[in-house]
């Protein structure tokens, strides 16, 4: 045995002896990483004309076909309704009413047997209704699409409403009430909405356990009948098929669907005015994080502002760790594991949606954390940014471009989310161009332009006296004394929580 190891030592230092004199094969990689170097990705968006077709009762169409792809076809109806059409004091109908498009049978399947139904085929399913649209969804194997499709039309057209998943339906979001004051997170969501827009805007008209109990499975059956007309539908497939069977078989199934007498075309979402007025608003909840919210109104997504605002918002917070406000609320004084800056969109893109600069940090810090976001937007109006912040930020942006059409399901995704928001077929085939012709300049004019901080409507939820006594020992300031330090009469105000369950300000 020792004989046997000591032979393996030796055969070991030959061999190390042997390849050590060997020198090293040269693999022409750079010893620096900026050395490197890439091929250009040639990348073209998908042609949505190509995708774009209509069914036989008009319904608006769109195939993506994946000849290499996996057996697998991906179904999609879009929806144009929702909690907007929820009538006065039925306020939580859509809602109910979508889930159980999916977890209430169907006229010939009871809850428990569409399940089974779905299981024996491996496909998966999901319905649902938001504020402002919905969806209707299967993913099932290429070899079932016939009967995936099938089922997904009797979900759709002939659903069961089963007593029973409606009653925990209504349950479960009364439960899901009960909740609603329990996190920083939920309340911030509440009060953003009722601060920028109108208690009458449709994103706040909340469900309420009054208006669910009020809601009658005969309630539900005629939102549902309604709803469904050939206008208010957006159907895309995405996977391997054959384009001219997949739209022979659309035409069989969905597209011989017509509207019945009850069947009405959705009106268009409600436009919500920004009524956010100057100042802080305070929500006291007794968490030892606070939340903050600078916001401003937006700009729409068809301006010709949007590029330049696009690439200003990824240089200040929209960009990651590259971004201001990261850097210093986050890298520099570690005051936050989260902070960015977003304009958010509206439902349709000729609507301006909301400038929101964001972050969570202890309560004692929050003056301080506001103040370095506040001076960090300023410094966006007062000076241009430097051309390496530009070219990062166009960069990353151009660059990541091809990634928000990863698959197929994706890009059909897209073609049907710019259709219902009334995207213009070229905005996506030129946004690159129009990002890229982005300067200094621009960015300098839209934060002028967009970045008002004297209209700042900032929210604050969190330990309202922590809060306003700040940092004594590092960072002395109190949240009160913020606008002063900016030159604004900002006031104070202090918002009332909101009851979950009818959502009036508790008094």
């Amino acid at each position: 045995m020792l004989n046997h190891f000591v032979l393996s030592l030796i055969s070991a230092s030959l061999v190390a002896q042997t390849t050590s004199s060997v020198p090293p094969k040269k693999t022409g990689i750079p010893n620096r990483p900026e050395k490197l170097s890439f091929r250009s990705i040639d990348f073209k968006v998908p042609n949505i004309r190509e995708a774009r077709t209509q069914l036989a009762n008009g319904s608006n169409c769109y195939l993506v076909p994946d000849p290499t792809g996996q057996p697998i076809i991906n179904i999609n109806i879009t929806l144009k309704g929702g909690g907007y059409l929820d009538p006065r004091g039925k306020e939580g109908l859509a809602q109910i009413m979508g889930g159980l498009l999916r977890t209430g049978g169907t006229t010939s399947l009871t809850p428990a047997q569409l399940d089974e139904r779905l299981e024996f085929m491996a496909a998966q399913s999901n319905a649902n209704l938001g504020d402002a649209s919905g969806q209707i969804s299967m993913s099932v194997l290429s070899k079932d699409i016939k009967d995936g499709m099938a089922l997904l039309l009797e979900m759709l057209t002939q659903p069961r409403f089963d007593q029973d998943r409606f009653e925990l339906s209504k349950k479960n979001i009364i439960q899901a009430m009960q909740r609603r004051n329990d996190d920083s997170t939920s309340i911030e969501r509440q009060q953003l909405g009722f601060l920028l827009r109108s208690e009458d805007y449709y994103g706040n008209r909340n469900a309420t356990k009054t208006s669910i109990d009020s809601i009658t499975l005969e309630d539900v059956k005629a939102a549902h009948a309604q709803l469904i007309h050939p206008s208010n539908m957006i159907v895309s497939v995405s996977g391997r098929f054959d384009k001219s069977e997949m739209l022979n078989l659309l035409n069989n199934t969905i597209g011989k669907l017509t509207p019945t007498s009850t069947a009405k075309i959705s009106s268009e979402v409600p436009e919500g005015a920004y009524i956010g007025k100057p100042g802080i608003f305070i929500v006291d909840k007794d968490v030892n994080q606070g939340r903050v919210t600078i916001n401003l109104p937006g700009v729409a997504a068809l301006s010709e502002d949007y590029p330049s605002v696009l690439v200003m918002n990824t240089i200040l917070g929209g960009g990651g760790f590259t971004s201001r406000l990261v850097k210093k609320i986050r890298s520099d004084e570690g005051l936050a594991y989260s902070a960015g800056s977003t304009f958010t969109g509206s439902v349709y893109v000729n609507r301006e949606g909301d400038f929101r600069a964001l972050f969570q940090t202890k309560t004692r810090t929050v003056a301080y954390g506001t103040k370095l976001a506040l001076a960090e937007i300023q410094k966006m109006r007062t000076a241009l940014v430097s051309v390496d912040e530009l070219n990062v930020a166009k960069g990353s942006i151009i660059d990541g471009f091809p990634a928000q059409f990863a698959n197929k399901s994706t890009i059909a995704s897209a073609f049907s989310s710019g259709e219902f928001s009334k995207r213009p077929d070229a905005w996506l085939e030129t946004l690159r161009d129009r990002v890229n012709k982005v300067t200094r300049e621009d960015i300098l004019r839209v934060a002028q332009k967009y970045l008002q901080l004297e209209k700042a409507s900032i929210l604050v939820v969190g330990n309202a006296k922590e809060m306003e006594e700040g940092d004594v020992k590092d960072h002395p300031g109190k949240l009160s004394e913020v606008g002063a330090s900016f030159g604004f009469n900002w006031a104070v105000t202090n918002l009332p929580l909101r009851d979950p369950m009818t959502m009036k300000p508790i008094k």
